[in-house]
């Protein structure tokens, strides 16, 4: 399987750098794309500071903003595909974050995983549990009408019905040219968030999930995790304590520090 790495960052020049250097470093002959989502205009000074690093270098030019960005970033994953992505060399990509820490080759990291299948980090059930508390889908919340209109959506269109459906925490991801291929042809892509948007399509796109655990964290009882998908800092001490162990995790989520 021919996994390329597809380097999303809009913020941190510096950070971002080092992030870059140390995916070299653990991943010396894997193809690096990037991928800026940013303030258009800073665009220049990323790529002058970041491009020795990168095979290529793309910016997202649709003016959008950010909170349109955090909901629908699948949706600027998919712009780069259909404007440059499919025109390069890669059978699957894994979508490596700026404030993302990476210790390990992704080879070994999804060792198994076959060409052709998707990975969701914290892939799991939609089940009432989460459905309760969760942001994006709890009653009375205002994002629980999006929710709801895009399980109208997929029913009418695809006639999907799992109860219950799919959802994920959309920190690291690793997806096929066949699920870029299979979403352009979504006639209304903008319904849903893509935690659970991304993994229901995939499933109706049939197309085959592979499954590890990273260490996601859903929920605060479950205590520290190398995982979250909430801005708040994994510490420094828990890295190198899991780094210093031959069987720990490798990849963190999220770190504002440049690593030294």
């Amino acid at each position: 399987m021919k996994t390329a790495i597809l380097f999303w960052f809009y913020k941190e020049v510096d950070i971002c750098l080092n992030r870059l250097t140390l995916l070299k470093k653990y991943n010396p002959d894997t193809l690096v794309y990037g991928l800026f989502g940013g303030n258009i205009s800073e665009a220049g000074i990323y790529k002058e500071k970041l491009s020795e690093y990168l095979d290529d270098f793309y910016i997202f030019e649709e003016n959008k903003d950010a909170d349109w960005k955090w909901i629908h970033g699948d949706l600027v994953l998919l712009d780069w595909f259909n404007k440059r992505g499919r025109t390069l060399e890669w059978q699957t990509v894994a979508v490596v974050q700026w404030d993302m820490l990476v210790f390990d080759s992704l080879e070994k990291q999804l060792a198994g995983m076959k060409e052709g299948e998707v990975f969701f980090s914290g892939l799991r059930d939609l089940d009432k549990e989460i459905e309760n508390v969760w942001h994006w889908t709890e009653p009375g919340g205002s994002r629980r009408t999006n929710y709801l209109n895009f399980l109208e959506y997929v029913k009418e269109k695809y006639d999907y019905t799992d109860s219950p459906p799919l959802c994920c925490l959309y920190i690291f991801v690793v997806l096929p040219r066949i699920f870029f291929e299979k979403y352009l042809e979504v006639e209304d892509k903008e319904i849903g968030m893509l935690e659970y948007k991304d993994p229901i399509y995939a499933k109706i796109f049939d197309i085959p999930f592979f499954k590890k655990d990273l260490g996601v964290l859903w929920h605060d009882y479950e205590g520290l995790k190398p995982l979250n998908a909430i801005p708040q800092e994994i510490p420094t001490t828990y890295i190198q304590k899991e780094l210093l162990n031959s069987e720990g995790y490798r990849i963190f989520h999220p770190y504002f520090k440049i690593w030294k």
